[in-house]
Order: structure tokens, then C-alpha cells, then sequence
């Protein structure tokens, strides 16, 4: 059985896919923006839960989840730091 010829791709419809797909630096860093509060504010939620829960189970669980969540705020905080140095050298 004869096989369904395929038309050929030109080139520039092959080499769309290779352009580096990257979003607008104010979209950028209002997303990490928008995570960071985001992760600080359950920090904060589990932290105060923390103290006002009198469970051990419940404590241990939530204090597990406000080093988790200050990890992340921590690694959004790094990655804003650094999203803002990006943008002051490339003036």
C-alpha cells in the first residue's frame, strides 16, 4: 500500500518553535509578585495558627507548613531580587 505523501515545512515555520519563548518583564515579575504574597501570607496564616492551635498534631503540621511556605516566599524573594537586578543592568 502506497504511503500519503507529506508536503515539506519550509524553514521558517521550523524555526518558530526554536525562539526563546519568554514573557514580558513586567508580566514576569508581577507573577513572581503575585507568588510571593501568595507564599507570605500562608506563612503568616499557618504561623499564627501555629500558636493558637493546642493540638500537637495539629501544631507539628502546621509548623511543617510554615517552613515550607517561608522556603518558597524565600525562593520568590531570590528569584524578584534577581528578576530586579536583570532589569537595572540591562539599561
Amino acid at each position: 500500500m502506497a504511503g500519503k505523501k507529506r508536503s515539506r515545512h519550509s524553514r521558517s515555520s521550523m524555526g518558530r518553535g526554536n525562539l526563546r519563548n519568554s514573557a514580558a518583564p513586567k508580566k514576569r515579575m508581577g507573577i513572581v509578585l503575585g507568588n510571593l504574597i501568595v507564599s507570605l501570607i500562608l506563612f503568616v496564616a499557618s504561623v499564627v495558627l501555629y500558636y493558637v492551635v493546642s493540638n500537637d498534631v495539629l501544631k507539628n503540621f502546621l509548623w511543617m507548613l510554615a517552613m515550607i511556605f517561608g522556603f518558597v516566599g524565600l525562593a520568590f524573594l531570590i528569584i524578584y531580587i534577581v528578576l530586579i537586578v536583570m532589569k537595572i543592568l540591562k539599561r
